[in-house]
């Protein structure tokens, strides 16, 4: 898998529940912390049009890291990252 690159804040319930399962699956990626950092923010919305997090951008295209209004599950984890 290429580089991934996960936009994400720490108030966010879906972005840490996102990378505790790619760390747990042993998928490497560069966080980018939207609230820590306005200029990921920026960057996000710039490139992708998006502002809600968790992005990611992966394999070339931008995919959303979150199943609109639902908790993360492992399901939804594997299915994302095609495990």
């Amino acid at each position: 898998m290429n580089e991934i690159v996960v936009y994400s804040a720490k108030m966010c319930g879906d972005c840490q529940h996102l990378k505790a399962f790619m760390d747990s699956h042993g998928i490497r990626y560069e966080n980018r912390d939207i609230r820590e950092s306005p200029a990921y923010a920026e960057e996000l919305r710039e490139k992708s049009g998006k502002e809600g997090v968790p992005y990611l951008f992966m394999n070339g295209e931008w995919v959303r890291g979150y199943d609109v209004g639902k908790s993360f599950t492992e399901e939804f984890g594997r299915k994302l990252f095609g495990l």
